[in-house]
């Protein structure tokens, strides 16, 4: 693409941002008002209405009568929530978890089964989910898959846990339905997830998941950032000084540095599952005190450098070794706020075990809409 169409499509992007913000804002609203209200053409409002009428992101909500004097009848248009439905599927490394939404969120249907790495199994799952969810194909705008692994929107490029390398995953489930497949990594759909029903609307947002392992999604004005190859997030491979004295190094093929230290797979090296050594600690046990204490240490300095780094909004942390953190969190809140002058909400995530499959929806209807 040439710089003259490059700047004329991120125009449209920009226009089609402002125009389905103006329905959802003011509905009811006609074509001519949204000219007027934003300063565009009648043909450019037109062009891009018609648009998200096909793609199902605004709807036709019949004609109304000028209020004042005579003239023609306008066409009204609105955001109908319920107009259309997405799709979501959190594939991890134990399950898959399907979610049906409306397209603010609002969940329709959900259903978990084991995990599988046989795509033609996952097809037909998908195909059950909407038959027992009773929604018409036609009505489903698209699907959202989050994958443990590192992708694109198109293909897996590795995920070992499913032993899948180089998978286009997207051209796979292309044939078998009748609207589109996009693809992301895991952690970064879920990161999408809090950030889409947050309910302060924020779009600066720093996510953490701490699950067996570590990772993390960097979300910048409502945007993933991916990095150069699809690799931003990797915090497992965070390194300190400490670190390098004590010559514990990345090595290709086992766990990183960070991981060993802040995660469900590092805290359950003392015997206990991580909810039993919470709850350990909360009771005074000496030893749950020492682990759970450098476990807070280590969380809050990374959380206080990624501050000083991003300056998102909001950090959250989620995952399953988060789901026990309620007793630690003011203290990793306290920790974090003498370290660094940049303020910071830092909170547990609300969406839990739903936060991937709702961000795969929020991830994919944000491709729809975009392009």
């Amino acid at each position: 693409m040439n710089k003259l169409a490059a700047h004329h499509d991120l125009i449209k992007k920009i226009n089609r941002s402002l125009i389905l913000g103006k329905i959802k804002a003011e509905q009811p609203i006609s074509r001519a008002q949204i000219a007027k209200h934003l300063s565009l053409s009648k043909s450019t409002v037109s062009a891009i209405v018609d648009e998200l009428l096909t793609k199902k992101l605004v709807i036709e909500l019949g004609e109304q009568s000028p209020i004042k004097g005579g003239g023609r009848p306008a066409l009204m248009l609105g955001f109908n929530p319920d107009s259309a439905y997405g799709i979501g599927l959190d594939i991890d490394r134990v399950r898959i978890l399907v979610i049906i939404t409306n397209l603010v969120g609002t969940i329709v249907f959900k259903k978990e089964v084991k995990l599988t790495n046989q795509v033609e199994k996952i097809i037909e799952l998908v195909k059950l989910c909407i038959k027992e969810a009773n929604i018409q194909e036609d009505k489903i705008i698209g699907i959202g898959i989050g994958v443990p692994g590192r992708t694109n929107t198109e293909t897996v490029f590795q995920a070992k846990a499913l032993k899948w390398t180089n998978l286009n995953l997207q051209k796979l489930f292309e044939p078998h339905f009748p609207f589109p497949t996009f693809i992301n990594n895991d952690v970064n759909c879920a990161g999408l997830g809090e950030m889409w029903l947050d309910p302060n609307g924020i779009t600066n947002l720093f996510f953490i998941e701490i699950g067996q392992s570590i990772g993390a999604a960097i979300i910048s004005d409502g945007n993933l950032i991916y990095g150069h190859t699809h690799q931003a997030g990797e915090i497992s491979y965070q390194i300190s000084r400490s670190d390098i004295e004590h010559n514990h190094f990345n090595l290709l093929g086992r766990p990183g540095v960070f991981e060993s230290k802040v995660s469900g797979m590092a805290l359950s090296k003392s015997g206990y599952p991580p909810h039993d050594l919470f709850e350990k600690y909360s009771q005074g046990d000496k030893e749950a005190s020492r682990i759970i204490d450098d476990f807070i240490a280590e969380l809050a300095v990374f959380i206080t450098n990624s501050i000083n780094l991003l300056n998102p909004e909001k950090v959250v942390i989620g995952g399953g070794v988060s789901e026990s953190m309620n007793i630690v969190i003011d203290e990793i809140r306290e920790m974090v706020m003498n370290l660094t002058p940049i303020k910071t909400n830092i909170s547990l995530a609300k969406l839990k075990g739903d936060a991937g499959a709702l961000g795969a929806i929020a991830f994919m209807f944000k491709q729809i809409e975009d392009n």
